[in-house]
């Protein structure tokens, strides 16, 4: 579907001539400066073209030159003479280097594509393959036969003649022998000889004449051995050019019945064939040249160029070069470039030079399906809007009128262009004869034009350049309508207006320029277009007033790194300005200056979206924001054709020409998006099917207009299974947000007025129920239907189909298949699950209904009648009961039982036994005292099983089971309320109090002990032990001071003193031992960590031996752990699965033994929990000491504050020794990586971070006021 159009074409003055080959260095990228070099008979050139002099420089005269080639490697260039020598010039210098000699002359010259090796063809026809240091490698000679080579190929007869049925003539016809082909006169035949090279440089083909075979090839490896001899074939022609890609040899080759370029395959058989336009005996074939990608055949003759393209198998004419006119072509060549692939130069023998370059581009009417293929003199037209039609066929052809009489020659089709104007569609097609005709055809039948006039452009000018005006595309003006195309001339471009209906051309010269890419903005007023220059890839904004002839302004837009092989411009919605879109020829895509994509290979304006390939997919690109928003797979090398705006298709063409038609999902939601705002909810629903998009975007799309506009819905969605669909596909879910937020900008979303995503589907089902029960019409009870069944509202569905059927019973005349109650219950049970539905049914309590849906749902009558008759036989509330059991609907369940009465409670009691429903039974039974104190001891009883003592205290009181109760209350040790009930149980008050003493001590509730004990016991020492125990000394004096008062007898002296002084000696004793521990924890970790010190300074051997397994000290759940990488860690550790193991080897791991290898880190363990104890004792100290100078013991008392103060100060004197700065750095820095790390450092980040996160920082010590002012 593609078309080649011309990029520019630019002329240069005559220089030489007679010239005979042109000369490129392939290492010099295009450039306006860049030297070319001109081969004559006798004379080498080289001139700048466009530059201000074109100076001409003699490199060399050398006489009888028949070949050249730039060597690109040594900057030289090797010259071919016919008396046999190979001359090396070096074109900077000058200098003449003879490469090597043959005394017998050459004929032709040819160097392989890598320049490797080079082929010769001596005056006696011998080919003679060289090194590119001229050491043969064969030589053969083109006149020997070779059995083995040159005979008869082998030909088994497939759909020949001999293998066919001949009727009455029998078997003897098959093996007649043919007519020998007429004889060929090979005096008359042209004795040139052409080499050309496959361009991997793995062959090379050499076409000659044969005495006995005339025109014929043969094929030669790259070592120049024989590989294979051409097919014998007539009428060849020498022209003979190898496909690059390797595929083919074209040669001409002239049939009775047609003129074509016979293919042939590389072991020399005749593959297939291109014909002609032309006849080869009129308008012989002088050259055929591929260019260097294999894209593009070009056939020279003495009256024009033509250039093939194929797809899908079929050759098509692109492109005629008219030269009728001109000057006879000398030479022409394709550029072998980087990029300059498609560039073509000519050289005529007046010294003209012209080069032309095109590139692959789509001629199509953006977003209506039409587009245009150029195949010779027709024009193929394919409407993929109504129908996808695969290449070469068409929709429509166009074919161009014949010349008139005067007129010589056929005009072939060089460029088209195409613009829409309301209703009608205006094509203009530019010929090989300079002419320009006009076509115009209806919006709603694009392919069928019909013709308005046909204007000869320079009618007097015969000399016109071929493809002059071959980059045309229209410009719309304020008034008129022009057509725009640029030309260059000697490095000055012009931009020509060329009005459609009358000859009028306007010329605005582009000084000191080419211009490369021209297309225009769209815009009527301004006229605006931009165009880019090949010298510094600026793209300019040109705006020009046509009418007036006269330019309003000039100005950069911007500039590339690159020049831009396809350029287009776009306006935005709501934005005066132009953007241009560029695809640079290194494959980069650019949006105005911002690149937006890479390894781009075509692109194409698809609404508010930019299409885009790579190589294996397919992107789109928002243009509103420059966003990429969808991206999808393709088959490689798939490129975009055309977008389709009413269909949402995109057509796809693949590398071997084949068409594919997808329709890409933001397409189809931009599409759907534009009817829902049209409010054609029809074509839209239809558009969501096909495509299968979620049905949700309906209302999603814009909720707000959705519920306004809920009639216009309802009314154009006729058929109900629609809105079934819809209603059945609503999710609680906002997809312009989620699954298609790329069509949708952020925030842009509007809901009504108490609107939440959470409870979108009760909205719009409540909605869309109100306005279908508002209807009469029965199309709506369905959807109905269905919405109730998203709501969860099963019994109102089944209510309605109740209530319809009722109706029909009535009237005795039930309601069509399709819209009756029992089609729709049918419906329903497609929707919900049988059993679901027959348990709604059931929990109605109606059994008509329930028999209604158990007929229709399929199930089997002994399953249901059994059940259904025994539940007849029940009282009504004991009936509900149990269908309400029977559907575990327990609540209402309970309610039904209750309203039983008193003979249904022992079943009722069981009921909330079995289901555990006490606290919704208390409630039920509130009325009737007896049935409550029941049900409340069942549930005392619940929670007693379940250790809830408090709680079934409570509820055992009020069941009157007070024994109970009390029982209870002692098991909680709620002393108050258990002294309560042995009250009222007539129980030992002061034996149930004694009772609970001991159990409160053994809980430290030793005041409460002493309160029961004091109150209840009547012995004073007995009570005050209850304090002593809880070294409650302060308390205990100020009780036996109170007693003391009432008694002879000194307890304080007698009995609290003994024990005080007692207690003193055990917590001095104590904290003594906790100094010492402290200390030989301290000392023993400055010694282990001093010992690591020494042991660190030895490395290497030392190091490695000090690696310690230690995997198996560590838990997969301690907090301990280890990051250390050594021998150990190379392998699998073990894994503890069981809590005594993982118990186990913590312990093991924080063993204080000595020589364990982790001694520091237990230390340290150790030492963070002593401190923490031991300052967390400061105010049972104080009270301690307190008591003592209350009992006048200040001497007790001040050895005791002064061995505690010395304790705290040791600890926290030595907390910077413990705690040291290496530690602290551990935490804080992450594990170096790198080579020049210290193993050292690292070694003991990772033993540190094996440490409790909290116990690797100093504790948080709570310091209070605790020492007394008195001891110091």
């Amino acid at each position: 579907m593609r078309n080649l159009k011309l990029k520019y074409c630019q002329s240069f003055k005559e220089t030489v001539k007679q010239p005979k080959l042109i000369l490129i260095n392939p290492n010099v990228p295009k450039s306006a400066s860049e030297t070319r070099y001109i081969v004559t008979d006798s004379q080498l050139f080289s001139f700048v073209p466009g530059s201000e002099e074109q100076e001409l420089k003699v490199l060399a005269e050398v006489p009888g030159i028949v070949a050249a080639e730039y060597l690109a490697l040594d900057n030289e260039i090797c010259l071919a003479t016919a008396a046999g020598e190979v001359l090396l010039i070096n074109p900077d210098t000058k200098q003449v280097n003879e490469g090597t000699f043959c005394d017998v002359g050459i004929e032709c010259m040819a160097w392989s594509p890598d320049q490797e090796v080079v082929v010769f063809v001596t005056k006696q026809h011998n080919v003679v393959v060289m090194t590119c240091t001229y050491d043969p490698l064969t030589e053969h000679a083109l006149a020997e036969e070779n059995s083995e080579l040159e005979g008869e190929f082998v030909n088994v007869g497939w759909g020949k003649k001999e293998t066919q049925f001949h009727g009455s003539e029998g078997k003897e016809a098959a093996k007649r022998k043919q007519m020998e082909d007429t004889a060929v006169n090979v005096e008359e035949i042209p004795k040139d000889i052409v080499i050309s090279w496959r361009a991997d440089g793995a062959y090379f083909v050499v076409s000659y004449v044969s005495l006995s075979r005339g025109r014929t090839f043969k094929v030669f490896d790259i070592e120049g051995k024989l590989q294979f001899v051409g097919e014998k074939q007539t009428q060849l022609g020498h022209a003979t050019a190898w496909r690059p890609s390797g595929t083919w040899i074209a040669i001409p080759q002239r049939l009775p019945n047609k003129s074509t370029v016979a293919l042939f395959e590389k072991n020399g058989l005749r593959h297939r064939e291109i014909v002609l336009p032309f006849d080869l005996q009129q308008e012989p074939v002088e050259d055929i040249k591929w260019s260097s990608d294999s894209e593009i055949l070009s056939i020279k003759t003495a009256q024009k160029i033509y250039l093939y393209t194929i797809g899908n198998y079929h050759w098509y004419l692109k492109q005629v070069l008219d030269i009728e006119h001109q000057e006879k072509v000398a030479f022409l060549y394709w550029d072998n470039r980087i990029g300059e692939e498609k560039t073509l130069h000519i050289i005529f023998e007046s010294g003209k030079y012209l080069v032309y370059k095109w590139y692959w581009a789509i001629d199509r009417l953006e977003r209506t399906g039409l587009v245009g293929v150029i195949d010779g003199k027709r024009l193929l037209f394919t409407d993929f809007s109504k129908a996808i039609i695969p290449p070469p066929m068409c929709t429509q052809a166009l074919e161009l009128e014949s010349p008139s009489g005067g007129e010589k020659g056929d005009s072939y089709i060089i460029a088209l262009t195409c613009t829409k104007a309301q209703d009608e569609i205006h094509l203009c097609v530019y010929d090989s004869k300079h002419r320009l005709h006009h076509y115009k055809s209806r919006l709603a039948n694009p392919a069928v034009f019909s013709a308005i006039g046909c204007l000869q452009l320079n009618p007097m000018d015969e000399s016109l350049i071929p493809l002059k005006y071959g980059n045309l595309q229209w410009f719309e003006s304020f008034e008129d309508t022009y057509l725009v195309t640029s030309f260059t001339q000697d490095n000055n471009s012009h931009i020509h207006f060329i009005a459609v209906d009358v000859l009028v051309t306007i010329d605005v010269p582009i000084a000191g320029s080419t211009i490369s890419s021209l297309v225009p903005s769209g815009k009527e007023q301004p006229c605006e277009l931009f165009y880019q220059t090949l010298e510094d890839n600026r793209i300019t904004q040109l705006v020009y007033d046509v009418d007036s002839e006269r330019e309003t302004s000039r100005r950069l837009h911007i500039e590339l790194q690159q020049n831009a092989d396809q350029m287009e411009t776009f306006i935005k919605p709501n934005d005066a300005e132009t953007y241009t879109i560029c695809l640079s020829n290194n494959q980069c895509l650019y949006v105005n200056h911002e690149r937006v994509a890479t390894d781009v290979t075509s692109f194409c304006m698809a609404g508010n979206y930019l299409a885009f390939t790579k190589l294996t997919s397919l992107h789109f690109l928002r243009l509103s924001d420059m966003r990429l928003v969808d991206e999808r797979r393709l088959e490689r090398g798939a490129k975009l054709v055309t977008t389709v705006a009413e269909s949402d298709r995109t057509v796809m063409q693949m590398p071997r020409g084949n068409l594919e038609v997808i329709s890409p999902r933001v397409l189809s939601l931009e599409l759907m998006g534009a009817l829902l705002e049209a409010q054609k909810y029809g074509e839209a629903f239809s558009i969501l099917r096909k495509q299968r998009i979620n049905l949700n975007i309906i209302c999603d799309h814009n909720m707000c207009d959705f519920v306004d506009r809920l009639d216009v819905f309802l009314q154009q969605i006729e058929n109900p299974n629609w809105l079934n669909l819809f209603l059945s596909d609503l999710q609680n879910e906002d997809f312009t947000k989620t699954m298609y937020a790329s069509n949708y900008k952020e925030n842009s979303q509007r809901y009504p007025e108490g609107f939440k995503i959470e409870e979108k589907i009760t909205y719009v089902c409540k909605a869309m129920c109100i306005r279908m029960e508002q209807s009469s019409e029965k199309r709506f009870r369905l959807p109905i239907i269905t919405a109730y069944v998203k709501l969860k509202q099963l019994e109102k569905a089944l209510e309605l189909i109740w209530e319809d059927k009722k109706k029909e019973n009535a009237q005795n005349d039930p309601s069509d298949a399709g819209g009756g109650a029992e089609e729709a219950l049918k419906y329903l049970l497609y929707l919900v699950d049988v059993n679901e539905l027959y348990n709604v049914a059931l929990g109605t309590y109606d059994f008509g209904l329930v028999l209604f849906v158990a007929q229709k749902s399929q199930k089997d009558p002994k399953e249901f009648l059994a059940f259904l008759n025994e539940l007849k036989g029940y009282e009504l509330n004991y009936r509900k009961f149990k269908i309400d059991e029977h559907l575990k609907r327990y609540e209402k369940a309970l309610y039904h039982i209750v309203n039983c009465g008193k003979e249904k409670f022992e079943e009722a009691l069981a009921f909330i036994k079995r289901h555990e429903y006490y606290a919704k039974a208390l409630a039920a039974f509130k009325n009737d005292v007896e049935c409550y104190q029941q049900v409340c001891l069942a549930f005392a009883d619940h929670l007693r099983a379940n250790g809830k003592l408090d709680n079934a205290s409570i509820l055992y009181e009020r069941g009157c089971n007070i024994q109970q109760a009390l029982l209870s209350a002692k098991h909680t040790l709620d002393w108050q309320r258990a002294l309560m009930l042995a009250r009222r149980c007539e129980q030992d008050v002061a034996q149930v109090a004694m009772s609970l003493v001991m159990p409160l001590q053994e809980q430290g509730r030793f005041e409460e002990a002493y309160e029961l004990s004091k109150n209840y016991g009547g012995n004073t020492k007995d009570s005050l032990q209850c304090l002593i125990k809880g070294h409650l000394f302060l308390t205990t004096i100020f009780e036996a001071q109170l007693t003391a008062k009432n008694t002879e007898e000194d307890v304080l002296k007698e009995f609290v003193m003994p024990e005080l002084i007692a207690y003193h000696n055990v917590l001095k004793s104590s904290i003594q031992g906790d100094q010492e521990l402290f200390n030989s924890h301290k000392q023993r970790l400055l010694q282990v960590r001093l010992n690591r010190a020494k042991q660190s300074q030895f490395s290497g051997e030392a190091g490695e031996q000090m690696d310690i397994d230690e995997c198996d000290l560590l838990s997969d759940t301690t907090s301990l752990h280890s990051s250390r990488y050594t021998a150990s860690s190379r392998g699998t550790g073990k894994t503890f699965r069981s809590s005594k193991n993982r118990r186990k080897h913590e312990r093991k791991l924080l063993s204080l033994k000595p020589g364990n290898p982790f001694e520091d880190i237990a230390l340290i363990d150790a030492l963070y929990n002593q401190i923490t104890r031991c300052f967390g004792q400061q105010q049972h100290v104080r009270d301690t000491c307190k008591a003592l100078m209350q009992m006048e013991q200040d001497c007790l008392a001040s050895d005791l504050q002064n061995c505690y103060k010395h304790l705290l100060s040791s600890m926290q004197n030595a907390l910077d020794d413990i705690w040291i700065e290496e530690m602290l750095q551990s935490c804080a820095q992450q594990f170096l990586q790198g080579p020049n790390i210290d193993y050292t450092q690292l070694q003991n980040e990772q033993r540190y971070a094996m440490i409790s996160p909290i116990k690797r920082f100093k504790p948080q010590l709570n310091m209070m006021d605790w020492e007394h002012d008195i001891l110091q």
